[in-house]
């Protein structure tokens, strides 16, 4: 009896199991960065550790079906939808499966991270703004080690000779959501110190993804507060623009970005090669196997990270009306001042350029919970 309370009390501890997740997910990230950098062939822990937390969410959801029905029925005509969608593709490859399942992960999460936040939101927020102050400190370390003694599995990327380094982060299409959702999480608990962090961390990725991020929300932030006078946003928004602009020369400076820029031109270079690659799939697409209603039928490519293709390229027009629809209901339900409304505009727009928010199921948990943290627009203590 004792046992099978203890049991429960594991289960139930909603809140510990959350962030638990998060924990072992950055963790096993980083062991599957040295698996790839090193060609180490291994059991992909990560995709474990997803799948357990899939399972978990699932369990939730069947046992508190109530509250999941009446606070989140959007999400099963949505869910709904996109099953519709990937069965009458009638593929079950594995990279369509796969592809599938990594959509679909998002929707079955958020009833468990917003019934966690609701049960106790003020250790929610602490436990969050904890989780992204020493994660980044540590972080920190690494990439200073990475930079200073050129050590290959702290730099961003693995075989090219591009400056970068993004520490234990897994993949540069991550990279950029997690500084930017470290930034909000700073700005709004007003700590300068680790605000400068991010940045400078952002700045030693090598990533346009992170460069673009950081300077457009805090542009915005700067912009929209209300505590600035009209010279200092002027003086602010001036820094941060010969910041970005600097840093971006100084990239688009190095031989890489030169014979790219002048074999291939400005916009392959902006882009890093997804304005071609769609280019070169639209030709590639014929009725055999591309339906424009529900996506992909039959194509080897179905990801070009740039997510409103990814969408529409997988699930066609209708998935993509399925997520739009989605997107609608968190910005009714979670943005609900200035400072979300930035956060949210800014990570939509990182992930029109990149992709990967819905794709990387890290990025999207991590944008639901820095959502929830600021639905009052209260400063973190």
């Amino acid at each position: 009896m004792l046992e099978s309370s203890k049991i429960k009390t594991f289960f139930t501890n909603y809140n510990t199991n959350i962030f638990a997740f998060i924990i072992l997910g950055f963790c096993f990230d980083f062991i599957n960065k040295i698996q790839i950098f090193y060609d180490i062939g291994f059991i992909r822990l990560n995709r474990i550790l997803k799948a357990i937390f899939l399972v978990y969410s699932l369990a939730f959801i069947a046992t508190h079906f109530k509250y999941v029905f009446k606070n989140f029925k959007f999400l099963f005509t949505v869910i709904i939808v996109l099953s519709v969608v990937f069965l009458l593709k009638k593929n079950f490859s594995e990279i369509y499966v796969n592809e599938y399942i990594r959509y679909i992960f998002i929707l079955f999460t958020l009833p468990l991270l917003n019934y966690s936040y609701k049960v106790n939101n003020e250790v929610f927020i602490k436990r969050l703004k904890i989780f992204f102050k020493y994660f980044i400190l540590l972080n920190a370390v690494f990439v200073l080690l990475g930079f200073l003694f050129e050590i290959k599995i702290f730099q961003t990327y693995q075989y090219s000779t591009r400056f970068g380094f993004n520490g234990v982060l897994l993949s540069q299409g991550f990279t950029p959501f997690f500084y930017l959702c470290g930034t909000t999480i700073f700005w709004i608990s007003k700590d300068n110190k680790m605000l400068i962090t991010v940045l400078i961390l952002s700045l030693m990725s090598g990533l346009k993804g992170a460069y673009f991020a950081e300077f457009f929300l805090l542009t915005l932030l700067v912009l929209s507060n209300q505590e600035f006078n009209k010279r200092i946003k002027i003086k602010i928004v001036a820094f941060l623009s010969i910041l970005f602009i600097t840093f971006l020369l100084i990239l688009f400076s190095t031989p890489l970005f030169e014979r790219i820029i002048e074999s291939e031109g400005l916009m392959t270079a902006v882009f890093s090669y997804r304005t071609d690659n769609l280019l070169t799939l639209f030709n590639q697409i014929t009725p055999e196997n591309y339906n424009i209603f529900i996506g992909a039928l039959k194509l080897e490519t179905v990801r070009l990270e740039m997510q409103v293709f990814d969408v529409i390229l997988f699930f066609g027009i209708v998935g993509l009306l399925a997520y739009l629809t989605f997107l609608y209901f968190l910005y009714k339900r979670f943005v609900k001042n200035n400072v979300s409304k930035v956060f949210f505009v800014t990570i939509l727009m990182l992930s029109i350029l990149m992709g990967n928010l819905l794709y990387i199921p890290l990025s999207s948990i991590l944008m639901f919970l820095v959502l929830m943290a600021l639905l009052e627009n209260k400063n973190i203590k």
